[in-house]
């Protein structure tokens, strides 16, 4: 390896030392779950907490979410391959749950009142 081969290596992982750490410390104040079927949204819940559960049930089948203290998660589903239950719980900006068979996602985002988020920085 040459010199230069080092200072690349060093500075890509600079780099993403920097972003994982900006993700890490983006706030949890103001987040909001977003519940979309089919592409148009069902239900927006504050992340304030409080337990939520949503038992949707569609010709597609069955989904029961739970909004909660630790973040969102999906506890049961009649889908075939079940990822959507073992992606476990989700609670930071950003991060999302989906179900193709169901065409259910679920996403955290910021609230609209929100005065600074982590790309602002």
């Amino acid at each position: 390896m040459k010199r230069f081969d080092v200072y690349i290596i060093i500075a890509v992982v600079a780099i993403s030392g920097f972003l994982l750490a900006m993700f890490a410390m983006q706030p949890n104040d103001n987040q909001e779950v977003i519940i979309s079927l089919k592409g148009e949204e069902y239900a927006r819940i504050d992340m304030d907490g409080q337990e939520h559960v949503f038992e949707i049930e569609t010709q597609l089948g069955y989904n029961k979410i739970i909004v909660d203290k630790d973040g969102v998660h999906i506890e049961e589903a009649d889908c075939p391959d079940h990822d959507c239950v073992e992606v476990g719980t989700i609670s930071k900006v950003g991060q999302s749950i989906i179900c193709a068979p169901h065409y259910l996602v679920i996403e955290i985002v910021g609230s609209a009142d929100a005065d600074l988020d982590g790309m602002a920085i």
